[in-house]
């Protein structure tokens, strides 16, 4: 399947405060203060195994302020 996948390099900005969620998995509230050159590629992806508890979702149109992805 399809999907868009975005990359970019964990680099916190040296007078952002890290908290602990931060510091343990890389992840923030605030990713504009720590996410460097992101990227969005649409990629080839193996279909996942859906969960009880999870759902997957299928999308025919996205886009951001750079790039727009159809499919037919």
């Amino acid at each position: 399947m399809k999907a868009i996948e975005l990359k970019a390099k964990w680099d916190p900005k040296p007078n952002f405060k890290l908290g602990p969620k931060d510091i343990e998995g890389k992840l923030t509230y605030l990713g504009s203060q720590v996410w460097r050159n992101p990227s969005i590629n649409v990629v080839e992806k193996q279909k996942p195994t859906i969960k009880a508890n999870e759902v997957l979702i299928k999308v025919k149109r996205c886009g951001n302020l750079e790039n727009y992805f159809s499919r037919p």
